[in-house]
C-alpha cells in the first residue's frame, strides 16, 4: 500500500510539472522556457505561469532597471527596456523580433510603466500583455536545480 501510495505521489508531481513548456537557451547560468499561459499575458499572469510549471520569473534587467520588481528573480539579464534580447540572441543571433522561437512569448515587465508583459507578436516586439491571452509566459530555471525540479512536488524557485 505505503509503494502505490509513493508512486502515486510521485505521478501526480509529475503532472504537476509538465505543463506545456518548451526549451529557449542557457544564459548566465539560468536555463530559459517559454511554457503555455491560459488568460491574458499580463505580468501577474506569466508570474503565475511560470511558478505554476515550478519555473521562476525573470526580470527584465538588473536592479537599476526601471521593470525590475521584488516579483521577478534576476538571473543576469540586463537589457531592461528590451527584454528577452539575451535569449533572442543566443537562438537567432538577432532580436526577439526577428526571431520566430519567440513569436508568442511575454516577458514580466514590473512597475506601473507598462502595460502587461512585452511580448513578441508576427514580427512586433513588445507588444502588451494585456491586449492577448493564452500565449507562452517567459520562464526561467537556476541550471543547479536541473534535476531538483520536480522531486516531490517541489521547485527550486527559493535557490
Amino acid at each position: 500500500m505505503r509503494s502505490r501510495l509513493s508512486l502515486t505521489l510521485v505521478v501526480v508531481s509529475l503532472l504537476q510539472c509538465t505543463r506545456a513548456s518548451t526549451f529557449l537557451a542557457t544564459y548566465s547560468g539560468y536555463d530559459y522556457y517559454k511554457v503555455q499561459a491560459s488568460g491574458p499575458m499580463t505580468s501577474a499572469n506569466v508570474k503565475v505561469t511560470c511558478e505554476a510549471a515550478g519555473y521562476l520569473t525573470p526580470c527584465p534587467g538588473d536592479g537599476s532597471c526601471e521593470f525590475t520588481s521584488a516579483d521577478c528573480v534576476q538571473t543576469g539579464l540586463t537589457a531592461c527596456s528590451s527584454p528577452m534580447n539575451e535569449i533572442a540572441q543566443a537562438l537567432c543571433g538577432s532580436n526577439p523580433r526577428q526571431c520566430p522561437a519567440m513569436d508568442g512569448v511575454y516577458s514580466f515587465m514590473g512597475g506601473s510603466g507598462h502595460r502587461g508583459g512585452c511580448g513578441v507578436e508576427s514580427g512586433t516586439w513588445c507588444t502588451h500583455g494585456e491586449d492577448y491571452s493564452n500565449r507562452l509566459a517567459f520562464c526561467a530555471q537556476d541550471i543547479g536545480c536541473r534535476s531538483a525540479q520536480c522531486e516531490n512536488g517541489a521547485s527550486c524557485q527559493g535557490h
